[in-house]
């Protein structure tokens, strides 16, 4: 069993002790078995938040560390031409694969995140980061609601936790779906809701879920993974453009606690 606050080796599934207070129970995901009071039931709700630019700003860490493994290792000049925002890493990684005229098979791959893995610690630390305004008090306010939070990111597991350790909050998401599971952002989704259904027991997995993100493609990707969406212009896109992707609810930044928790527990 993995200690509070890690990930399973085997499964990946995330958990944390101190954040599953309403569970008696807790197993990992492998094998899971939870058990909650049908008075808590009612009141759960499903949440998943992006990482990059929802959660935080890393200065264009992860950009540039996925950057300089295709410069050393196959020759490209950065990520010039391929689009990031939204996107899963496996898929940033397949299409700078075929650019280089690799074929991105699984060991290549892999290797590729490997690599990535390997930079990403040394430029957390050299690019101006930090945690976008209003997060943390969003998460603290939910800590006293029965919400189930958790992640829906194109990173894969390992850098989405290196990311959110060296920020302080990798604790507290309790699962999550990451780019590990598809190059599709939509698969991610559906897995993150799954894993959060699985954190609550099979009583959970028609919950209402709900996806906070910072562009399109999260809107995209929650409504067909049947989450509603709650768009935070946080990122490269305005609230305009949010809203016209149809997110059913749109606010500047996460600042308003308040009007966060009216839309994601109303």
């Amino acid at each position: 069993m993995p200690s509070a606050g890690g990930a399973c080796h085997q499964c990946m599934h995330l958990w944390n002790l101190d954040h599953l207070w309403t569970l008696p129970e807790i197993w990992c995901s492998c094998d899971l078995s939870v058990s909650l009071s049908r008075s808590k039931l009612l009141k759960v709700r499903i949440l998943l938040f992006d990482i990059d630019g929802t959660l935080i700003a890393s200065g264009g860490a992860g950009r540039d560390a996925i950057a300089d493994v295709f410069t050393d290792e196959f020759g490209l000049s950065g990520l010039d031409g391929i689009a990031i925002d939204g996107r899963t890493d496996t898929g940033i990684f397949e299409e700078a694969l075929a650019l280089a005229g690799v074929d991105p098979t699984a060991d290549v791959v892999e290797r590729v995140m490997s690599a990535y893995l390997s930079r990403l610690p040394e430029a957390l630390s050299s690019h101006d980061g930090h945690v976008l305004e209003g997060v943390v008090e969003l998460l603290d306010a939910l800590e006293n609601t029965e919400a189930i939070v958790g992640l829906a990111t194109g990173n894969i597991v390992r850098g989405a936790e290196l990311k959110l350790r060296y920020y302080g909050i990798w604790e507290r998401f309790v699962a999550g779906g990451f780019g590990d599971v598809s190059a599709d952002r939509t698969e991610v989704v559906v897995a993150g809701i799954e894993e959060l259904a699985r954190v609550g027991g099979s009583e959970l997995a028609a919950a209402d879920p709900i996806v906070i993100g910072d562009t399109p493609r999260d809107v995209t990707a929650g409504h067909a993974a049947g989450a509603r969406v709650l768009g935070v212009a946080t990122g490269n896109y305005d609230e305009n453009i949010l809203r016209e992707s149809g997110a059913d609810y749109v606010l500047p930044d996460l600042r308003n606690t308040e009007a966060a928790l009216g839309f994601l527990l109303g």
